[in-house]
């Protein structure tokens, strides 16, 4: 089996797995740096790898670019290697500027189509990045531009007001009427009758001693036919309540 395919066995291994390995994180890192002479095709492998995968397996593969990428940083920082995308032969230094020019496409994949777990993942690795200048300020810099830019969107998607129905858009609404509670009818006064008034009257006068005998009891025993006797049972008796 060939580096390249050994490298390419153990990124799927990796990418596969339910949880990351660091045993076999550390096992494609020493497989990368073995294979760095063909630095074209191992980040192709690791970009196209990537771009296969289903949302799970995208945070590892994120995991994969940064453990290569720190790795071969180090080698160029204890080495002092230097590279030109140009030349034929790759190295640490060639390897970081080849994956430069997919760093926009992997970004993107995790932070605007990603998921809310992906792009928390994202934010952190490019935060590596920059303590330990892993990639150049200008390529951090435009990362972080992508992730700002997909962080604005998603606000934007969170606060849109929702549209209201237009089919009650043009509608005028109309207002409650008032509810109008029926009031009793005031009581009416009964009529009295003349006669019985003008009787009263004069009892009301032999009370005052204003008529004599004679007159004041006739006139009692005709008020007595004219108003009607109280029965018994009509006055009610007031007793303590229950």
């Amino acid at each position: 089996m060939t580096s390249l395919a050994a490298f390419e066995k153990t990124l799927k291994e990796v990418v596969g797995a339910k949880r990351v390995s660091a045993s076999k994180m550390t096992s494609l890192t020493e497989s990368a740096l073995k294979s760095m002479d063909n630095d074209t095709q191992l980040v192709s492998i690791l970009y196209r790898t990537h771009k296969s995968l289903p949302t799970p397996g995208k945070v590892s593969s994120l995991y994969a670019f940064d453990a290569l990428a720190r790795a071969a940083r180090s080698k160029v920082t204890k080495y002092n290697l230097t590279g030109d995308v140009n030349s034929e032969k790759g190295n640490c230094a060639t390897f970081l500027l080849k994956i430069e020019g997919v760093l926009d496409g992997l970004f993107q994949d995790m932070v605007v189509t990603g998921t809310p777990e992906t792009r928390e993942k994202a934010k952190k690795i490019l935060d590596i990045w920059t303590k330990s200048s892993t990639f150049s300020p200008k390529v951090l810099m435009r990362l972080k531009d992508v992730v700002k830019d997909a962080e604005q969107e998603n606000g934007k998607a969170v606060t849109t007001p929702p549209v209201g129905d237009p089919r009650t858009a043009n509608q005028v609404s109309t207002p409650t009427p008032p509810i109008v509670t029926p009031q009793a009818p005031a009581p009416t006064a009964t009529p009295v009758d003349p006669t019985q008034s003008t009787l009263l009257a004069l009892l009301h006068q032999a009370a005052n001693g204003g008529l004599n005998t004679c007159v004041e009891q006739p006139l009692k025993y005709i008020l007595s036919l004219l108003m009607p006797p109280i029965q018994p049972n009509s006055v009610k008796r007031w007793c303590i309540p229950p």
